[in-house]
């Protein structure tokens, strides 16, 4: 695995003709200020604190490429509009992690707007990205493809969609947020009333999984998907909260058994060509007592940050953060 990456990461130059990355991010405590147009914001936890922004561009600088931030999609967008006729596309890719916004295809303006004006960008096209965001329909995919998915019930309209089911325990989720967004103590339950109607517009009933939680980043570069190592989540609750995930207080370790690790590889390989991710993402992972592996998660726009699976990986394999930007931009040229 180590050597395969190196020689992406030595052939970059050669490869990469790009000169020029217009990064798109939003930034917690400044998108909002900086937002001209009335916008419904999606939450500050959503957005990259300036630690997460510090190691996101200056990681990008030491790819050799010359970084233009922009803090809001529309800040972006103008800009192109305005300066359309003088870009050399040819030289230029768009880095993508825009994510403001509450509508489930929040994360699919920027790539929809990029094939619009025929500019290269980072990530999944925008129905790749809107597709993997609703929960419900993708786990409905993929059990149709004979992976296990948890069992699941969509409640929107004031009406329960899909079939209702028992489970020892239920957790109720947001349908087209991250995993830990809303989450908290009170969102695993012993028991669910299919006869409620909750003052809740929209929501995910979900079986929960016992067992331990494990995240896959991967690439897929020149049609060739590469599975880095799976990563065990650690941390003191049954679920990650999103006090916890927006905290760090949970850590990564390696999986020990290798004939699970290369049925989860195998696994994340499948379901990342069911769902056309060919550029990179991350799926998630919970493993029960009897080693069944169930998705929960799919992220199509992944943290790669100090703080994430993709950078535990990388430390294990003495690899960069500059290393994780260079083949996430190699996969989506």
């Amino acid at each position: 695995m180590n050597n395969e990456l190196k020689k992406y990461l030595n052939d970059f130059s050669n490869i990469c003709k790009k000169t020029n990355v217009f990064l798109v991010l939003n930034a917690q405590k400044h998108t909002k200020k900086m937002s001209y147009y009335t916008i419904d914001h999606a939450i500050e936890s959503e957005f990259f604190t300036q630690k997460e922004v510090e190691e996101i561009v200056s990681s990008l600088l030491q790819t050799g490429l010359y970084v233009n931030i922009f803090y809001t999609e529309m800040e972006f967008i103008d800009y192109i509009l305005q300066h359309y006729s003088q870009l050399d596309k040819e030289s230029l890719i768009i880095y993508n992690l825009a994510r403001d916004g509450l509508k489930e295809g929040k994360k699919s303006l920027i790539p929809s707007f990029c094939d619009y004006f025929n500019l290269d960008y980072t990530g999944s096209n925008a129905f790749v990205v809107s597709l993997c965001r609703n929960k419900f329909i993708w786990t409905s995919i993929l059990k149709n493809f004979g992976i296990l998915v948890p069992k699941s019930i969509e409640y929107k309209d004031n009406l329960y969609i899909g079939e209702k089911f028992s489970s020892n325990r239920y957790i109720i989720k947001e349908i087209s947020e991250s995993a830990s967004i809303n989450l908290d103590e009170h969102s695993l339950l012993d028991y669910f009333d299919w006869n409620s109607k909750p003052n809740l517009d929209k929501f995910l009933v979900q079986e929960y999984i016992d067992g331990i939680e494990v995240e896959v980043p991967f690439f897929n570069i020149n049609g060739k998907y590469i599975i880095l190592n799976p990563v065990k989540i650690i941390s003191s609750s049954s679920i990650l909260t999103s006090q916890i995930s927006d905290n760090y207080l949970y850590k990564f370790d390696k999986l020990s058994d290798p004939e699970l690790i290369n049925k989860i590889k195998i696994k994340t390989k499948k379901i990342a060509q069911y769902l056309n991710i060919n550029t990179y993402g991350r799926i998630d992972f919970r493993i029960d007592k009897n080693k069944n592996i169930y998705v929960f998660d799919i992220a199509t726009m992944p943290y790669t940050t100090k703080h994430s699976s993709f950078s535990y990986n990388f430390n294990n394999y003495n690899l960069s953060l500059s290393d994780i930007h260079k083949l996430i931009i190699l996969s989506s040229l």
